[in-house]
């Protein structure tokens, strides 16, 4: 099996040079990296990785970290993690975990091997520099950097009352995670700037069975004019089981989504929804992992939201 020595000995450079044109470090003149690209090339020569992040002290790795759970997003934000990485050189590994316990496991192990470990929902205010979460903006305390559930969900709420509703359900993803307290919070203050008593049999929580917290909505006693999901395929189901209980949607239940997924123009009828949106997210992402690759700070000190943008279609009923 070649070595980074035999490497070094056919392309005539540095055991070094070799290491800072296989990590992508810049500085190396380009005579010098293609005469060892041809070498590692020539000799089918495949880098040990753990040596290779303890020689340079960098890596050409970027780690994603999914929750199993969170199938739509996940499989949006993938392909377009993997194809903008390419442009930086860098390789992408991804894993997937059901719960927060492996989520902290998974993030120890990658933060020691990536450059930049990308969660897709919350991290720990004390996580390490390259940890980043992919739609908060800020790993030091600025806690109104990112997207804004709360500022969406208000939106949605204010959305659904100028077309006369005035019972509103939601459904979030569980009872702990921030983005599920955001839509709360939201929720909440638009029922109070516009007098709306707060139910809280209208408060669901999907928690792994989305079906079984719709069930407990429909054969509830509580009335309702329309749902307010997180995702799309929250709603997908609700359509379902609306049918199977003879509810028509949008005349009888109206519903709105928080994503706006492909799914959502494929549904009958098609979602409205407060999008998303995934391409800004992507592009501020992108940016904090070249701060770390450029060794710069990876958070701004000043707050900033993105918020979502309205998509109206055919599955909010106007009762105005």
């Amino acid at each position: 099996m070649p070595t980074i020595d035999d490497v070094s000995r056919l392309a005539n450079v540095s055991r070094a040079t070799v290491s800072r044109v296989l990590t992508g470090t810049r500085g190396v003149r380009e005579e010098s990296r293609e005469a060892v690209l041809r070498a590692v090339e020539e000799l089918n020569y495949r880098p040990s990785f753990a040596a290779q992040n303890l020689a340079s002290q960098t890596s050409n790795h970027v780690g994603l970290v999914i929750p199993a759970n969170d199938d739509s997003s996940g499989a949006r934000l993938l392909p377009m993690l993997s194809l903008a990485l390419k442009g930086l050189n860098k390789n992408l590994i991804v894993q997937y975990v059901t719960d927060a316990a492996e989520q902290a496991a998974v993030v120890d192990d990658l933060q020691r091997q990536c450059v930049a470990v990308v969660v897709l929902g919350a991290v720990p205010a004390d996580a390490p520099r390259n940890v980043i979460s992919f739609d908060r903006f800020s790993i030091a305390g600025v806690n109104n950097q990112g997207y804004d559930y709360a500022f969406a969900t208000e939106s949605a709420c204010r959305y659904v009352i100028g077309k006369g509703h005035r019972n509103i359900a939601l459904l979030v993803d569980n009872d702990s995670d921030d983005a599920s307290r955001q839509m709360l919070e939201g929720y909440r203050n638009v029922l109070q700037n516009y007098s709306i008593p707060f139910n809280r049999q209208l408060m669901l929580a999907a928690n792994d069975n989305v079906e079984q917290a719709l069930l407990t909505l429909i054969n509830s006693f509580s009335k309702y004019s329309v749902i307010i999901v997180k995702r799309d395929r929250y709603a997908a189901e609700a359509m379902r089981l609306l049918r199977e209980f003879n509810v028509a949607v949008p005349q009888e239940v109206s519903l709105l989504s928080l994503e706006d997924s492909p799914l959502a123009s494929l549904l009958n009828p098609p979602l409205t929804c407060i999008s998303w949106p995934l391409e800004q997210l992507m592009e501020n992402c992108l940016q904090r992992i070249r701060n770390l690759i450029d060794e710069r700070p990876t958070f701004s000190p000043e707050g900033r939201t993105l918020a979502g943008r309205l998509i109206p279609r055919q599955s909010v009923a106007d009762l105005s």
